[in-house]
């Protein structure tokens, strides 16, 4: 499948784009979810714990082994972090409606009858999905959306045709989707500037780091429209060190 790793590296066109993005998020988002139980209403944000240990089953409270009930014959093949983040989702239980508490028991269904090869895929997956930034994990769930609104039959082609990507391949295609991510990004900004700022505006852009970056579109992008450009020009007549204090914040 190397169509779709070259494709990353280079200027995607929109049903490519749009075929590979959705791909990537259904093959990624499967497994985010089941472990972060994100379900439809935000979750608490969960502890993060440097190195976890395996942690065994009767150390769960009562009504956490209750809720991780469908996992429990697989719980000791399961690695610590992916047992803390059920544990986690048990304990957020009493917190979630109906509709969440079935949609993680089903994924936790789902999960207990993946074979122990692809548990091992689908986590190494979920840890890919945790590398991203913020913003791109957003655009992922946004294009798992759009994947799951795609008839089954077209699904199930493009998992297969994640499936058969070498990882060389998915780490290549996935650095690619970030690439176009953070382009469309400064594209959709740059629309914005009067023609006769533009060279200046690019100019500080290619200034920043790749953070400050992220940081200045995530600032502009969160304010009102009639702000934006206010704001812009704010950052326009600030230092660079004042900039990268203001950034920082």
């Amino acid at each position: 499948m190397a169509g779709c790793a070259g494709e990353g590296r280079g200027r995607l066109n929109r049903p490519s784009q749009y075929v590979c993005r959705s791909l990537a998020a259904a093959c990624l988002l499967a497994t985010a979810q089941v472990f972060a139980a994100q379900v439809a209403a935000p979750a608490a944000p969960a502890t993060v714990m440097e190195t976890p240990s395996t942690l065994a089953w009767s150390a769960l409270a009562g009504n956490e082994q209750q809720v991780l009930a469908p996992v429990r014959d697989i719980w000791n093949e399961l690695a610590p972090d992916v047992q803390q983040h059920l544990r986690q989702a048990a304990q957020r239980w009493p917190k979630m409606g109906p509709a969440q508490r079935d949609q993680l028991t089903q994924r936790m269904q789902k999960w207990a009858s993946l074979t122990p090869e692809q548990r091992v895929r689908l986590h190494q997956r979920y840890l890919q999905f945790q590398q991203l930034t913020p913003e791109q994990q957003a655009r992922m769930r946004d294009a798992f959306k759009r994947f799951d609104a795609l008839p089954p039959a077209e699904r199930a082609q493009l998992r297969e045709k994640f499936e058969r990507m070498s990882p060389a391949e998915r780490a290549a295609f996935l650095q690619g989707v970030g690439a176009q991510t953070r382009v469309a990004a400064v594209h959709e900004l740059m629309q914005t500037v009067p023609r006769e700022e533009r060279k200046v505006t690019r100019a500080m852009l290619g200034a920043f780091t790749p953070a400050q970056r992220a940081a200045f579109i995530r600032a502009w992008r969160a304010l009102p429209e009639e702000q934006r450009e206010a704001y812009r020009v704010r950052m326009l007549a600030l230092s660079p060190e004042q900039r990268a204090a203001a950034l920082a914040q």
